[in-house]
């Protein structure tokens, strides 16, 4: 059977967000199409506690609110991994990966692991200080063994703190993650990534790759914004995770274009400290230079230069044949509709009452987007020209982002109507 999964997200605590209502998620997750959902932050103890409380097994690791049947949950958090990557260093590099847990028996396991390993778990994303590849791959290893079944995998593996991103110095995974880095099968594409991208990186090649939203709220352009269909064989955390990590599970990703995340050229944004009233942004493929001309500091390095980089120093003998992978750039629905609208907000009410109008007609968002285009043109009948016209124009590609997003702002939409 095929469902769509978003397994990367976050609670309230994590910062920088409100509180977080799990049924507000499942009503998304409704609209959006998505069958499972990561719940995020799983091993805080607020969280975690208030997940035990409201969600209960359907199947093997897979949880569900009571008033909305068929919306799953997967236990998962995020968690910052930082270790010096040479022998006597004081420099320090983080890396993020995702875990998915198999029970609730197993955050407990794990949160006790991290007590006895001195980490800091007081917000969404525990941090765990390591003091060398070796302690890395021993600490990965440990929760493997502490709670069986648990998959963890590098997140957003492009974006600054990922493996490869611009804080990190690092052209091998090995380099940090130590012998654990050969049993990494799955790695997160990110939002400024896509799998053409990552697939210039030799490493990669070889991976499997899954998108998340990583999202931090209920709202219809976060949840789903990035997501993966999966053909599993039964619908528990299992068959999820097989269908993650082995052939032919992965059926598509559904991806942001890669120009509209947030760190995806290089630069300084406009705003930030030295730049009350000027950006500065580098072309993607040009020489890149180390320091920023308009405040001196070390420039944001983004995430298409740093792929260009990778794909020069990374040296692999065999002849390179890209895999086959099946993946579409989309934008959430609500800022297509707004943009039809000429509306800058994606939360007016013209702009819900078509979303749940194109909704009501089509079944799901993903559903929508995979009906042929006069059907959907039929279908779409009682919204304005302007807002169908631009929907189609997502489907068929027409659309990019300019400027692209980078140093932590998103790219600008552009469509190109039909």
């Amino acid at each position: 059977m095929q469902i769509s999964v978003d397994l990367h997200s976050h609670s309230g605590y994590s910062g920088g967000v409100g509180k977080i209502n799990l049924g507000d998620i499942a009503e998304t997750m409704r609209l959006k199409g998505i069958a499972v959902f990561g719940t995020g932050d799983c091993l805080h103890p607020g969280w975690n506690r208030h997940l035990r409380e409201t969600l209960m097994e359907k199947t093997a690791g897979i949880y569900e609110l009571p008033d909305f049947p068929g919306k799953g949950f997967v236990l998962q958090n995020e968690m910052v991994l930082t270790a010096p990557l040479l022998p006597g260093s004081r420099t320090r590099k983080s890396v993020h990966m995702v875990f998915l847990y198999p029970s609730f028996q197993a955050t407990d396991a794990v949160i006790e692991l991290l007590d006895n390993y001195g980490a800091k778990n007081t917000i969404g994303r525990p941090f765990v200080k390591l003091e060398s590849p070796v302690e890395v791959s021993r600490f990965l290893e440990n929760v493997m063994d502490a709670a069986p079944g648990t998959l963890a995998f590098p997140a957003h593996v492009m974006t600054p703190d990922g493996i490869y991103g611009s804080n990190n110095p690092i052209t091998y995974m090995e380099e940090f993650f130590g012998d654990f880095a050969g049993k990494i099968k799955l790695i997160e594409t990110g939002l400024s990534a896509d799998p053409e991208m990552l697939d210039r990186i030799p490493e990669c090649r070889s991976m499997n790759f899954v998108s998340n939203s990583d999202c931090h709220s209920a709202a219809l352009n976060r949840i789903g914004r990035e997501l993966t269909l999966l053909e599993v064989k039964t619908r528990d955390f299992s068959g999820i995770c097989m269908a993650l990590t082995g052939k032919g599970g992965i059926q598509a990703t559904y991806e942001f274009n890669p120009r509209e995340g947030k760190y995806f050229g290089t630069g300084h944004r406009k705003g930030k400290e030295g730049h009350s009233h000027e950006s500065y942004r580098v072309k993607c493929g040009t020489d890149v230079p180390k320091h920023c001309p308009v405040c001196g500091k070390p420039l944001t390095i983004g995430v298409m230069d740093r792929v260009l980089e990778l794909a020069h120093t990374q040296s692999f003998s065999e002849k390179y044949e890209p895999p086959i992978r099946n993946f579409h750039h989309l934008v959430p629905l609500v800022e297509v509709i707004a943009a039809g609208l000429g509306q800058r907000s994606v939360t007016g009410k013209r702009v819900l009452s078509l979303y749940k109008m194109a909704i009501s007609q089509c079944g799901n968002e993903v559903a929508l987007w995979d009906f042929p285009a006069p059907e959907l043109i039929e279908r779409l009948q009682s919204l304005p020209e302007q807002v169908v016209a631009c929907i189609l124009a997502v489907q068929a590609g027409h659309f990019t982002f300019n400027p692209p997003g980078y140093d932590g702002e998103y790219g600008k939409l552009k469509l190109q109507l039909i």
